[in-house]
């Protein structure tokens, strides 16, 4: 359990309408409630890039999987308008959109259609490599020089805020998760020189950027992103936005929160440096 004078929060859950994930929305609110948590934020994938797998491009109903639609996302909308009206904790209705050069106008239309209160943006393909994908990123490291994937990403990321759909981005240095094992220490210093655009970006559409703690669970040292990027993001104003664990079972919900609490320490005014 938390400590009383931190009102702690998770923004980046997936229920099991993602793919990826286990667990129903309930399951998730009694895991947030045990925690001590005060409010969640579900962030269900919503990824449509052509090239990508059918599976990577779906969405859950009813234990069956169908393509990603503005049409089949609101089936998970109105699970979590359900539980926002039985649970006593706040619960709110999120997205984590993937995006890609294209997909701008299917985002707008699905922000439109429903009252999502966190819009997390993702860049989880450069070109046509995905990032989250081990075999992807392997094949990356014998043709793509790590300076050109990592420039190309925040390149992207760049143009995610300039659209203005997003309110944050989540997991700003992802590429790390599977990239660190082809590419070594190196991808961790990657960013120097190339992320900057992206800050400025960020500032100036007042974009923010999340702490997640997901990292942690997949072999990583440090949290996406590292305190590196954390300290050059503070020095140029970029918002600290949320903490997420990008929980897809409920055991995850809150991972390590503890001490993320203390790294995003202006969302909690009485958390000490």
């Amino acid at each position: 359990m938390f400590s009383d004078d931190v009102a702690l929060a998770d923004y980046h859950i997936h229920p099991d309408f993602s793919v990826d994930a286990e667990g129903s929305i309930e399951d998730f609110c009694l895991a947030a409630r045990e925690k001590g948590l005060s409010e969640i934020c579900f962030t269900t994938h919503y990824d449509t890039n052509p090239i990508d797998s059918e599976w990577g491009r779906s969405i859950r109903i009813d234990g069956e999987l169908k393509l990603n639609s503005v049409v089949n996302f609101g089936h998970y909308v109105r699970a979590v308008e359900t539980a926002q009206k039985e649970s006593p904790m706040v619960v709110k209705c999120g997205v984590e959109a993937g995006y890609y050069p294209g997909c701008e106008d299917e985002i707008e239309k699905l922000i439109e259609t429903y009252p999502l209160e966190y819009k997390l943006g993702a860049v989880h393909e450069v070109g046509d490599i995905c990032i989250c994908n081990e075999e992807s990123i392997k094949r990356a490291y014998g043709d793509i020089p790590l300076e050109k994937l990592v420039e190309d990403y925040f390149g992207l990321v760049k143009q995610m805020v300039e659209s203005g759909l997003f309110d944050t981005v989540a997991h700003i240095d992802m590429y790390k998760w599977h990239g660190l094992k082809y590419y070594g220490d190196e991808i961790l210093t990657g960013h120097r020189g190339r992320i900057e655009p992206a800050f400025e970006a960020m500032v100036k559409h007042d974009v923010g950027m999340e702490i997640n703690t997901a990292a942690l669970r997949k072999g990583h040292t440090e949290y996406y992103p590292t305190m590196e990027i954390v300290n050059s993001a503070r020095k140029a104003g970029v918002r600290i936005a949320s903490i997420g664990s990008d929980a897809h079972r409920p055991s995850e919900v809150a991972y390590d929160f503890e001490v993320a609490k203390m790294i995003a320490y202006d969302l909690f005014p009485y958390c000490n440096e």
